[in-house]
């Protein structure tokens, strides 16, 4: 990998870790419930780069440093898990997964999250971890690396649902109105 990619390998971590690590940091490491809390306000936190369009529990959202968006998906049941792509405008993708088990007294490299379409298309992928908050997948140019685009599969192989799990926690997501979320973000990750 060449140093101009490795230096924007490092800008779109970092620009991702604004936005996970945003959430108050005195809540980090203490029990399931404070854990939630957090969770929630990450969530708000990447809520509030400026919604740019809604299909169902599908948003679209401009991210925080400029030509990058967030394609996030939300689960149908009461919203309390989501994950998010993260692209720029190199069209390289980011995939995150909020870890909600986790404690901060473990630290975690690498967690393994499996997804799942209900079309029986399912892989298994080990994430990096970053401050034992947020499983993340990146994508650059110029190396193999499957993650981003094993997920991207199993994701479009969904008709009706897609589940994370991870740890004894499983999430499902319904997919209803992520095609159409699909075209509007790939539309502006290439402007």
């Amino acid at each position: 990998m060449s140093q101009r990619q490795v230096a924007e390998l490092l800008v779109r971590t970092t620009a991702l870790l604004v936005f996970a690590l945003a959430a108050p940091a005195q809540t980090w490491g203490q029990s399931d419930t404070s854990k939630q809390m957090e969770q929630a306000d990450a969530a708000q936190t990447f809520r509030q780069g400026r919604l740019l369009d809604t299909f169902g529990n599908w948003q679209i959202r401009e991210g925080l440093i400029a030509n990058t968006y967030l394609l996030v998906g939300k689960r149908a049941r009461n919203g309390e898990s989501q994950f998010w792509l993260h692209c720029d405008q190199h069209n390289l993708i980011t995939v995150a997964v909020p870890l909600m088990e986790l404690s901060g007294s473990d630290r975690l490299r690498s967690h393994k999250i499996t997804i799942r379409s209900d079309t029986g298309r399912e892989r298994e992928l080990s994430l990096v971890v970053f401050e034992n908050f947020v499983a993340v997948a990146i994508d650059y140019e110029g190396e193999g690396n499957n993650k981003v685009a094993d997920f991207l599969d199993v994701l479009r192989a969904s008709n009706q649902t897609v589940t994370l799990s991870y740890g004894d926690k499983s999430f499902e997501y319904d997919v209803d109105g992520l095609r159409a979320a699909q075209v509007r973000f790939r539309d502006l990750c290439r402007r």
